[in-house]
């Protein structure tokens, strides 16, 4: 990515965000027990992977960013959800959408796609010492390239296994390093984890 990439990449970035809150929403199962919807829709809503919401009242029902790993895990993972997931497969169709992974870049044939910077994933892994999941990653970019005050929800650091996956999958994240890195961030005053 150049330098110019990288301007235009935070350039379209902010402007989706437009000076507004950012909820960033997780797909911790925990979350379908809240009642954040309201709070979660009135933000710029950030969803990750196959995030569709189901419970609108938990959840929210809006969506103006989706970060996902790479295409064919996305498609893979839409494929295996809940029929109340694959019900809603075109959700993320027409959002600002950001490819997280450095994986599979090469097979986008969409030339307005956005992509995660690989300097910010490389010091992003470097600082946790795993490969970051896409909640961390999504919460890096944010906080890395926007000034928007960012409320997560549907964080609970795998406590709970995601909404839409019938087995849990824990991947090869350090979820205690990524919830250091997240409560770091909230004890600057720049986050807000809601539970």
């Amino acid at each position: 990515m150049t330098d110019q990439d990288l301007d235009q990449f935070c350039f379209n970035l902010r402007s989706v965000i437009a000076g507004r809150r950012v909820s960033l929403v997780g797909n911790a199962a925990s979350l379908l027990t809240t009642r954040f919807g309201q709070q979660i829709d009135d933000g710029c809503v950030v969803r990750i992977n196959s995030g569709v919401p189901i419970r609108p009242a938990a959840q929210g029902r809006r969506i103006d960013i989706h970060c996902f790993s790479t295409r064919s895990s996305f498609l893979y993972n839409m494929g295996r959800a809940s029929w109340r997931v694959r019900l809603k497969r075109r959700y993320f169709d027409g959002v600002f959408s950001v490819w997280m992974s450095a994986m599979e870049r090469e097979l986008c044939e969409d030339p307005q796609q956005a992509f995660y910077p690989i300097a910010l994933l490389d010091d992003l892994t470097a600082r946790l010492g795993a490969s970051p999941s896409m909640g961390s990653r999504a919460l890096h970019m944010l906080t890395e390239l926007t000034e928007a005050e960012i409320w997560m929800f549907g964080f609970d650091f795998k406590e709970s296994v995601s909404y839409y996956r019938r087995k849990d999958n824990r991947g090869p994240h350090d979820w205690a390093a990524e919830r250091d890195y997240t409560y770091s961030l909230v004890r600057e005053g720049r986050v807000v984890l809601m539970r």
